[in-house]
């Protein structure tokens, strides 16, 4: 069937603007309302069939070929069939185990309806990238949860570093929805600037370091993405921008220089035998880690598995009480955690959820149309921030950055791979 004949589905108008509706609310409530991103992820996830059955006029864009769906659909089902091998393997069962993972298959459907909806709608979610970032930012200075540290805040149900995290990504895709396929309205485009201040103040209030080694990360990669549109000149003095206001920021921000003065301070310590700081620890759960994976290479010791050897590691002299301690909440590195609990296969699995939307993305560049090129730049770099989280911290054990992580995918790809003409 020729593409330009061939027919697209959209759904009828209040159906549309339900799912439009929902999609520009869950980053609004993201970090200020406990739960919420997974509520109004299982609402698009129960409309994406009636979204899907609707039939309608017939399309002229280019559609996804089905190996990018089927790649898609198989890369998000990857982290929770690891995790039934690795129970599988261990003989260990438990549901809850699937809960965060199940986020990553959701998606899917999700994606596959949210193709069928204009994308000059779907658009809007740049509003709600900016008041989720603002509204994050309000929460914490009106009601900071400083349970964590004097120089950290979190909220009342998220941990510094996932708060901090979340607010940086929230910020950023704000900033790169700015004339996203048009050009904003004046106070579009205030808004979304003063959500990008609001999410980097955010994640400076929270501490969060891990954080922060994505900005230079997506500095790079705008670079090179921009190397054949703006002057070498440009580029080269953009990039002298951004070194000195990394450094600014490190000499005139208290908070940025404290945290990461006390980088040094540790690895100092901890070459002289301290081993109960923060980068101590971190070292300390990573070493157990791959020696778990060492020892159960293809499926990993089964989730929940690490916290359970904790006493055991502790005993052997592996570790120290205070990182044992930590190790009982988790291994404080995505990667680590994978590669310890679910093997080889949780590495493959978690590879695929990261490479495979970025692949997708990075064909979208290639559209000739600018709202969808937007869109896959802003899938990019999500895809890039988390990867980046991940070095640290384990940012898929909760339910609520895997659901934004993979709903947030969802709505990108669906809007850079559109079926519809609007």
């Amino acid at each position: 069937m020729n593409p330009a004949t061939s027919p697209t589905r959209r759904a009828s108008r209040p159906l549309q603007q339900a799912v439009v509706a929902l999609v520009v609310a869950y980053p609004v409530l993201l970090l200020v309302v406990d739960g919420w991103v997974n509520t109004l992820f299982g609402l698009l996830l129960i409309l994406s069939p009636f979204v899907l059955w609707q039939v309608d006029a017939p399309g002229a864009q280019p559609q996804l070929d089905r190996r990018g769906v089927w790649a898609y659909a198989l890369a998000m089902a990857s982290l929770p069939l690891a995790v039934l091998l690795a129970e599988w393997a261990n003989q260990r069962w438990a549901w809850r185990f699937y809960d965060a993972p199940s986020r990553f298959l959701f998606a899917v459907p999700v994606f596959l309806a949210l193709r069928r909806i204009p994308r000059r709608r779907l658009r809007l979610i740049g509003l709600g990238f900016a008041a989720g970032a603002i509204a994050a930012l309000l929460d914490v200075l009106l009601d900071p949860n400083h349970s964590f540290g004097p120089h950290r805040v979190g909220t009342s149900f998220l941990n510094p570093i996932h708060f901090g995290d979340l607010s940086l990504s929230l910020g950023l895709l704000a900033a790169l929805s700015i004339d996203w396929g048009t050009r904003d309205p004046a106070w579009a485009r205030g808004l979304k600037a003063l959500a990008l201040c609001a999410g980097l103040s955010a994640s400076v209030l929270s501490g969060s370091r891990g954080g922060w080694v994505a900005l230079p990360v997506l500095g790079l990669g705008w670079l090179w993405l921009r190397r054949g549109q703006i002057a070498p000149a440009r580029l080269w003095l953009s990039g002298f921008g951004a070194v000195v206001a990394g450094v600014g920021a490190y000499l005139l921000v208290p908070e940025i220089h404290h945290r990461i003065g006390l980088i040094l301070v540790d690895l100092v310590d901890f070459r002289h035998g301290m081993d109960n700081t923060s980068v101590g620890i971190r070292f300390q759960l990573w070493r157990v880690a791959w020696m778990l994976f060492e020892q159960h290479p293809l499926f990993g010791i089964g989730p929940g598995g690490f916290k359970a050897v904790m006493p055991q590691m502790l005993q052997a002299g592996q570790l120290t009480a205070l990182a044992a301690d930590f190790g009982r909440q988790e291994v404080h590195s995505e990667i680590m955690s994978k590669l310890s609990q679910m093997g080889v296969s949780g590495f493959v699995a978690l590879m695929s959820a990261y490479f495979v939307p970025f692949a997708l993305f990075a064909r979208g560049l290639r559209s000739d149309d600018a709202t969808r090129r937007r869109a896959a730049e802003m899938g990019l770099a999500l895809v890039l921030c988390f990867a980046v989280y991940g070095l640290t911290v384990e940012i898929f054990i909760l339910s609520m950055t895997a659901a934004f992580f993979t709903l947030t995918t969802a709505v990108l790809l669906g809007i850079a791979w559109n079926d519809s003409r609007e």
